[in-house]
């Protein structure tokens, strides 16, 4: 016959918890961090890449009733030894 310990049974459904419950973060989106007073994502500032893909992804989503993207004091990326891009 098998003997248990009295610590067996709840460190065993313990176990069952936490493999149910996955472990670790949730599968939310990350979270886009902004330009202090501004609509612009903070890579703008850093990566000419990033401006390039922002002003892609404002000129895809170009509406009549969208609200103007603020712009505030930010200062967007510039490169000297970049190629240029098409928006």
């Amino acid at each position: 016959m098998l003997h248990f310990k009295q610590w067996t049974a709840p460190a065993a459904v313990a176990m069952g918890l936490l493999v149910a419950c996955g472990g670790g973060g949730g599968d939310g989106a990350p979270v886009t961090q902004y330009v202090p007073g501004t609509d612009l994502p903070v890579g703008v500032e850093a990566r000419v890449g990033d401006v390039i893909a922002f002003s892609q992804a404002q000129i895809a989503d170009t509406s009549d009733s969208r609200d103007p993207v603020l712009i505030g004091d930010a200062v967007l990326a510039t490169s000297e030894s970049d190629e240029p891009t098409d928006i």
